[in-house]
């Protein structure tokens, strides 16, 4: 008899434990959700106190399963064949498969560990799909079918590792009396690998222990007797039983990055827009060994293998339009920089920035210096190649557009901002400029797999119809407020008329696979784990057993009732948006996935079908929150959406600057778009709830996003006043003195922004003297305009007056700091008094000598002088 699980009682306490390591250990460093903090990793006093399983931080020794062959079971009539997604050959013993797990035991500790063994064990089998990742976090009692030890070292050293093979037959084989794993029925089945050793000086000890999970879609078949003839074996299966229906299956192929690119201050880099990414990870992934290309190539080849036909229908192309519109940039040769400090919290007053805009001597204007790629040439040649291979694979496929930039949608609505909001959901348009194809209307994606029902509504679009969420099922609840099973919900008098919903328990296995795994949103909190205790073979076989179990339950529905409406919405797999697993992991997967098309299991569901299929739950409603338990990826609500609408609206500023009249504008929105997409990677779910236990925000999950976003906005903050800086008003450098009362003022205006521009001007003077207005003035792309601006006087000579000047945009906004012009007075009422009294004794005097001459008076002094 097999012992019932125990893992959720110890998974129950672990919330109380983890306070009380933090207490007695070095705690992890915690900041606000928009502030970054120092993260490190657990240590196994911490782990231990935490009775956290699996285990992250093991004391002495650490076991990871790097490979399980069969990697699916079909019955023992075809071991080798489609249902084991082309893995390696099965071996058999006496016909009965041979389930084989091998990977690597690694000395973790400072004691050498001594009669190194593994032993196979097996859990019970799951009740149905939904519950299969339970047995993720059952501690070592639970899986009560043990093989028996091996010895796989008789010392290791620490820092040593050794590999392990470890074997158990599927089932019974006659005359052995050995240990099996007793796969007598279809389902999905928890192993695990369990390593025991004995530290030097110390006692034998278990050590570690991994899990992954068997489908076994098909039990394997008694094994053939020896001396009794195949005939005489009885099937133990009805030759009328009725077969099962096929699964519906649906495929989101997500073509998406983590968010790398910012915008630059524009004319910083030059007068032509650039990429400006915060590292290379990009470039590297559009490389031909990169993670994109290896995503895309996967597609290609699995629909060319068996099955392909059929999963080229089940699959619709997820695609990042902010991804699509970088790499065509880069495509069609803008230049690529990358900024070294991008994605570094920098922070600065007012004063370092405006020295910044101007491009002082000390900083080129960007906070930090730059690098090129050392081969442009070969990096826009990766990107029209993965752009030409995307574009054939799409070429009569269906696509769906994400959000931009993987944009939190609850953040997104939170601003308020609807420039954000179009950037975010309106790109059906460059999706379809850039691959030809036009994307499936009328659906959102998020990124969180949660939509909560004031964000739907508040990303309405304007006078649009009810349209359509593909969102996990623990976003919705029905009329009597339960979680229904995976189906279309209709939502009734809400702006998102209608909600796909899909297995949580499935979304969860693809979120948890990859170098970046996660415990999404909507996932069962007794089911989140420290993912990284697991290895990526063994949570890639997770997500397959997870693909695969709908399979075993369609298989129990066809000898009776079932649950005909779970069963007949099959599989609607959702990855993460930014997935991060290679080529030939996300090959393997579709490969699993294309063997039980082939073999009828399976059926192709085109995403277009299911989104315009009968609704399964009437009157369903969204839920405000998925699960109930706290969110370690939410967004801090204190202030950043605010930050966020100020800044948006400075960019507004920005473009109502441009000097639409001159056609050397054209170029200015290449400069400016990237701001507001910049925002949206500020607010992007990308690895939101990575790392830690999934559980506790102390544990670290998130972090490290959390951290990039601060900085990201901060960045965003800075460029955008940085930007604004670079429109300004030269001070003047000496005291003007008025010649005249109507003496012009003098001002010189300066453009450093690669655009022209349109700005107002506005003058503060004291009452004695009259500014006339200047009105808009333009002023050119990386230019200046000097202006004389009328001016009148009635104040006494040789006085001193304050007058300001200050530029402002369109709206108002000021762009630079006001400007003191000091003005001195010519003293001109009085030297006109002198030049008057002068000018009168000069008349008198000539006239004197006039009428003296007429009278033929000789003046002295002009004797011998006479005409």
């Amino acid at each position: 008899m097999i012992g019932r699980p125990v893992g959720r009682a110890v998974r129950a306490v672990v919330p109380t434990a983890l306070c009380a390591a933090l207490a007695i250990g070095p705690g992890w460093g915690v900041g606000t959700a928009w502030g970054p903090a120092a993260a490190r990793a657990i240590t196994p006093e911490e782990a231990s106190a935490a009775a956290y399983i699996p285990n992250p931080a093991p004391a002495l020794a650490r076991i990871s399963i790097d490979e399980l062959t069969p990697r699916a079971l079909d019955g023992a009539g075809d071991p080798g064949g489609a249902g084991h997604g082309g893995g390696a050959a099965v071996g058999t013993q006496a016909g009965v498969p041979v389930v084989t797990v091998s990977g690597t035991i690694t000395n973790v500790g400072d004691t050498p560990l001594e009669a190194v063994d593994v032993r196979l064990q097996r859990g019970p089998r799951s009740a149905d799909a939904e519950s299969v990742r339970e047995p993720l976090v059952w501690s070592e009692p639970s899986f009560g079918v043990r093989g028996e030890f091996v010895r796989v070292a008789e010392a290791l050293p620490p820092g040593a590792s050794v590999t392990y093979r470890v074997s158990m037959p599927a089932r019974a084989v006659p005359g052995d009396p050995g240990p099996d794993l007793q796969l007598t029925e279809p389902g999905v089945y928890p192993l695990l690998v369990n390593v025991n050793g004995t530290p030097a000086g110390g006692s034998p000890a278990r050590l570690d222990d991994a899990r992954t999970l068997l489908p076994v879609l098909e039990a394997p078949r008694l094994a053939t007797v020896p001396g009794v003839d195949d005939d005489e074996v009885v099937d133990p299966s009805p030759a009328d039983e009725q077969g099962p229906a096929p699964v519906p299956l649906t495929v989101l192929w997500p073509l998406a990055s983590s968010p790398t690119r910012v915008a630059a201050v524009p004319g910083v880099e030059g007068p032509d827009p650039v990429v400006m990414l915060t590292d290379d990870s990009l470039l590297r992934e559009l490389s031909d060994s990169g993670r994109l290309t290896g995503l895309v190539r996967a597609a290609d080849e699995a629909f060319d293998g068996p099955g392909g036909q059929e999963l080229r229908r089940s699959m619709c192309l997820a695609v990042d339009p902010s991804l699509l519109g970088t790499v065509s940039e880069i495509a069609g040769g803008r230049p690529v920089v990358i900024s070294e400090d991008a994605g570094s919290d920098r922070t600065g007053d007012s004063s370092a920035r405006g020295a910044r805009a101007r491009g002082g001597d000390d900083d080129p204007g960007d906070g930090g210096a730059t690098t090129r790629p050392a081969d442009p040439e070969a990096v826009a040649a990766d990107a029209t190649r993965w752009l030409d291979e995307l574009r054939a694979l799409s070429d009569g496929a269906c696509v769906v557009s994400l959000p931009a930039a993987q944009a939190g949608l609850e953040s997104v609505a939170a601003v308020g901002s609807t420039d954000l909001t179009r950037a975010a959901l309106d790109n059906a348009g460059s999706v379809e400029r850039i691959l030809g194809v036009a994307p499936v209307p009328d659906v959102v994606v998020p990124a969180s797999g949660t939509l909560a029902p004031g964000t739907a509504e508040a990303l309405a679009p304007q006078g649009g119809g009810a349209g359509s969420a593909v969102v996990a099922a623990p976003s919705t609840r029905t009329d009597t407020g339960l979680v229904p099973p995976p189906g279309i919900v209709g939502l009734g008098g809400t702006a998102v008329g209608r909600a796909l919903t899909y297995s949580a328990t499935i979304g969860s296995a693809l979120a948890a696979t990859g170098d970046v795994p996660e415990n999404p949103r909507y996932s069962d909190p007794d089911t989140r784990y420290w993912l990284t205790a697991d290895s990526p073979a063994a949570r890639l076989q997770d997500a397959r057993a997870a693909l695969l179990a709908p399979v075993v339950d369609a298989i129990d529905a066809a000898g009776g009732p079932g649950d005909t409406t779970a069963d007949a919405q099959g599989v609607l797999a959702v990855p993460p948006q930014v997935w991060t697993v290679d080529g030939e992991s996300a090959g393997s997967l579709l490969e699993s996935l294309g063997a039980q098309l082939a073999a009828g299991r399976m059926r192709a569901l085109p995403l277009t079908e299911r989104l315009t299929g009968p609704v399964t739950v009437p009157d369903g409603t969204l839920a405000p929150d998925p699960t109930g338990a706290v969110d370690p990826g939410a967004p801090d609500p204190a202030g950043a959406d605010r930050r966020i609408a100020t800044a948006l609206e400075a960019v507004g500023t920005l473009r109502s600057l441009v000097d639409t009249s001159d056609p050397t504008s054209a170029g200015a929105q290449d400069h400016l778009d990237p701001m507001v997409t910049d925002a949206l990677r500020v607010l992007s779910e990308t690895g939101r709830r990575a790392g830690g236990d999934g559980v506790d925000p102390g544990s670290g999950t998130g972090e490290d996003a959390l951290a990039r976003s601060a900085a990201r906005l901060d960045r965003l903050e800075e460029t955008v006043s940085a930007s604004l800086d670079r429109v300004d008003l030269l001070p003047p450098g000496s005291v003007f003195t008025m010649a005249s009362p109507n003496s012009p003022l003098l001002l010189v205006t300066r453009n450093a922004l690669p655009f022209p521009v349109r700005v107002g001007v506005t003058v503060t003077a004291p009452e004695d003297i009259r500014v006339d207005p200047v009105g808009v003035v333009q002023i050119p792309a990386s230019g200046s305009r000097t202006l004389q601006v009328p001016t009148q006087s009635d104040a006494e000579g040789g006085t001193r007056h304050a007058v300001t000047f200050m530029l402002t945009g369109p709206d108002g906004r000021p762009l630079s700091e006001p400007v003191e012009l000091s003005v001195q007075t010519g003293g001109y009422p009085v030297a006109q008094a002198f030049a008057l009294a002068a000018a009168a004794l000069a008349l008198v005097l000539g006239g004197r000598r006039y009428l003296r001459y007429r009278r033929g008076i000789l003046d002295p002094a002009d004797e011998g002088h006479r005409p």
